[in-house]
């Protein structure tokens, strides 16, 4: 933005812009860890939307006070950008951990005006960092012009080496440490920026440094800095273990003290006190029990009435496999159950390090039984690569709740309830073996049990079942209710038709413990139920459609299980202000609120100001071309992205893993794409564009084909190898995507110089919104649709090149 054009940087520079954009990046992937946790993962996908934000109007309002830049001062100005930026990391965060936010619905209205006064606070707080970290590249950029290229490569490694310092960082010392860690991080670089500078630079550099250092070691032994949640466990109960890594934070209480045993459906019959438990949280919302057990099955025999059990009634010595064992619960189900062999897949290490290591004499080192085998991998990942097969896959409320880096709803839980997961489970069965799935029944509105009957009814239909209702028992349980409306519902899902004797069992099993049998093959229930209806509905998708709400069966494409509520039905009061739905409710009213805030912001803090500018606004009469061409690519590129990292995050077995590689292969794409057109002429620019934009709408198409069949055939693949795979897919579409950018820059200073600052504002603005347009659209329509639209947008900006320009130019 600023026209001033240097000498070589010195190496000392290149290295701090390597390292405050190493800051930058490690930031936005902790602050995505800690929105998880303090304000569900709803938020999550908002960070994207703040560093562009910050970088947007980093580079305009650089353009605005370049008279404050002289050249002479960069090195001087790049350390006092620097170390605002490690302080400024530091204060933000400290005073965001302060605001009171809490998020409610408040009927058809939406939000509370308050949570949303509160979210758009945090917004702006938490924008301030990435604006002065984004203020530094810029400046650097544009400082070093005539090197431009050099500079960028150090950008870029500096982002690619922040993908990984976040997971190490948050992996050994925790968010509120990771965060002090980038406050350091940033000293450093500002003492790097300030050996080009005058001697008070360095000395008030080293001062900073010392500061910094002394907040992180205060806070690596004292713990003034936590994140801790205002409510629920953190509140009430005693914490007794709290690990960080990249996936998730993991908080262990103690044992509560319950008069009756931990069930997620304990059967009304039994009656015995409770052993004792510790409560493993994930992400301070979900939670796995850590079974207190001495060996003795005495001591565990109240699993035998829990409805999560009721396979085991009709698969004597079964090989079982437990989708996400947590905290070993299941697992010492299937022993007591006698189970041959018990395979376990957890996604998170630190959960197994507890439950095994830390709390392992408590829980009767459970996972250390010779027929108990835990695998830490995505549970689809290690079925893709296994050819065992199973009599029991099992799966009781898998729902972490955790964030992904990339946005709301990207959970790997959810790639574990799409007919996508359900074929590849029908395929790793026996004959006689059975799917199990529990989820929550709400007997005044059971859709979320309804949606778990569709989805397998689909995807049983889908692998080439003709009847799939003959496959499948529902058994529900009303007893032990969380509230008076609430119970717990187990889907029975076999790969061959049940048995006559095998219903009677299970409808015996069920009548001795309390339970109700929803369906069942050739059983008519007592009282007609929804579940029963639509399993033996004549025209299932029909009758899916025919609910009020949303219960069709999840895609890799749409892995949105948990949401039930369209955005149409956000203003009907019988669903918002209905329990089941009010995380469904809030979901939507959280994306649509970052969406609207993101807009304003993004037009008050980049677009306004340059309007506000007298010669900015004579400069862009007439050019309406440009500015839609340069919206299109802000646009594009993020419906673009967003998708790519949604896509991929079951192939990877984790959100955070598909953020760190595709946004690190991304920028590195783009980075050299964009610096193959430093030397196209001016009047080569146009022919660019036209093989450029059309060569990148291919991959696109390419991907949308090519991926899911590649995906499917290398899923049991290495991760390393996996790894290599999507940096081969995403690298092409990265390289093509950093060129419209600089060769549209190239060709508009040939007609219109004046309007540059326009341009960078509208691609910055566009961007912003667009990181939030991406998420609220895939939940509509599904990820492939919004790569459709992406495609669409850079099909419009060649349009607009091609046809629009010319014109302009010639007049």
């Amino acid at each position: 933005m600023v026209s001033f054009s240097m000498t070589q940087p010195k190496p000392f520079t290149l290295l701090g812009v390597l390292l405050i954009s190493l800051a930058i990046l490690t930031l936005e992937i902790v602050f995505t860890r800690v929105f998880s946790v303090l304000m569900w993962y709803h938020f999550a996908f908002m960070v994207i939307s703040l560093a562009l934000l910050g970088s947007g109007a980093a580079g305009v309002w650089l353009y605005l006070g370049d008279r404050h830049f002289s050249p002479d001062q960069t090195n001087k100005r790049l350390a006092l950008l620097t170390l605002l930026f490690a302080f400024g990391a530091v204060a933000s965060f400290w005073l965001y951990l302060q605001y009171p936010f809490e998020f409610k619905v408040i009927s058809k209205e939406g939000l509370s005006g308050g949570a949303i006064g509160w979210l758009a606070l945090i917004y702006l707080t938490l924008s301030i960092p990435f604006l002065l970290g984004g203020a530094t590249i810029a400046l650097a950029i544009s400082r070093f012009s005539q090197s431009v290229g050099q500079v960028y490569s150090y950008d870029l490694v500096g982002a690619s080496l922040g993908c990984l310092v976040s997971i190490l960082a948050l992996t050994t010392m925790g968010a509120a440490n990771a965060v002090l860690l980038v406050g350091v991080l940033g000293g450093v670089a500002a003492l790097l920026f300030a050996l080009e500078a005058q001697p008070g630079w360095r000395w008030g550099s080293v001062v900073s440094i010392a500061l910094l250092l002394a907040l992180l070691g205060s806070n690596l032994t004292t713990n003034w800095l936590q994140v801790r949640t205002r409510g629920g466990y953190d509140a009430r109960n005693v914490l007794v273990y709290e690990k960080w890594n990249a996936l998730s934070r993991i908080t262990v209480y103690e044992d509560p003290g319950w008069l009756q045993p931990f069930g997620w459906g304990l059967s009304p019959t039994y009656v015995g006190p409770d052993p004792g438990h510790l409560l493993l949280l994930i992400d301070a919302n979900a939670g796995t029990p850590i079974q207190k057990w001495d060996g003795s099955w005495e001591m565990i025999d109240f699993l035998r009435y829990d409805l999560t059990a009721v396979a085991y009634a009709i698969l004597p010595d079964a090989d079982a496999f437990i989708i996400g064992s947590g905290g070993g619960r299941d697992i010492l189900t299937g022993l007591l159950f006698g189970a041959r062999s018990i395979t376990g897949a957890e996604l998170n290490p630190a959960i197994v390090h507890a439950a095994q290591d830390v709390f392992g004499d408590y829980a009767g080192r459970v996972y250390d039984y010779p027929n108990v085998d835990i695998e830490i991998e995505d549970a689809r990942t290690f079925l893709a690569r296994t050819a065992k097969q199973f009599d029991l896959i099992q799966a009781s409320l898998i729902d972490t709740w955790a964030a992904s880096s990339a946005g709301a709803y990207s959970l790997s839980e959810n790639g574990l309830y799409t007919q996508d997961a359900f074929r590849l489970y029908f395929e790793r069965l026996t004959a006689r073996g059975m799917v199990s799935y529990s989820r929550w029944y709400f007997i005044a509105d059971p859709t979320e049990t309804l949606r778990m009957v569709t989805l397998g009814l689909q995807s049983w239909q889908a692998a080439g079942v003709a009847r799939p209702a003959d496959h499948m028992v529902v058994i529900a349980n009303f007893s032990q209710n969380r509230t008076a409306d609430q119970g717990l519902a187990t889907m029975l899902l076999k790969k061959t038709p049940f048995t006559a004797d095998e219903v009677a069992a299970l409808i015996a099993f069920s009548a001795e413990m309390d339970f109700t049998v929803l369906h069942a093959p050739g059983y008519t229930p007592t009282v007609p139920n929804p579940v029963h209806e639509l399993a033996l509905a004549d025209d299932l998708t029909t009758a899916v459609a025919a609910y009020p709400l949303n219960i069709s069966a999840p895609t890799d494409d749409r892995p949105f299980f948990f949401n039930f509520i369209r955005y149409s039905d956000l203003g009907r009061d019988e669903f918002v202000n209905n329990p089941a739905f009010k995380s469904s409710a809030e979901a939507n009213y959280a994306l649509l609120s970052v969406l609207g805030i993101a807009t304003l912001s993004a037009l008050l803090f980049i677009v306004a100001p340059v309007a506000l500018r007298r010669d900015a606004r004579a400069s862009v009469r007439g050019s309406w071309p440009y500015l839609l061409y340069f919206a299109a690519l802000g646009v594009g590129f993020m419906l673009v992205m967003v998708p790519s990292i949604q896509r991929l995050t079951v192939y990877l077995g984790s959100p955070t893993y598909a953020l760190a590689v595709v946004l690190f292969t991304i920028l590195l794409g783009s980075g050299i794409g964009s610096r193959t057109t430093q030397n196209v002429p001016l009047a080569q620019a146009p022919a660019r564009l036209r093989w450029v934009i059309p060569a990148l709408m291919l991959v696109i198409l390419i991907h949308l084909v090519a991926i899911p069949v590649v995906v499917s055939a290398t899923q049991s693949w290495l991760f390393a190898l996996r790894i290599m795979v999507v940096i081969a897919f995403i690298f092409p579409a990265g390289f093509l995507m950093g060129q419209p950018f600089p060769l549209g820059i190239k060709w508009v200073s040939g007609d219109n110089e004046a309007i540059l600052p326009w341009l960078w504002a509208v691609n910055g603005a566009t961007s912003v919104i667009g990181s939030a347009l991406a998420t609220v659209l895939g939940l509509a329509t599904g990820f492939r649709i919004v790569s459709l639209l992406g495609m669409a947008c850079y099909g419009l900006a060649l349009a607009l090149a091609l046809l629009a320009w010319p014109h302009q130019q010639n007049n």
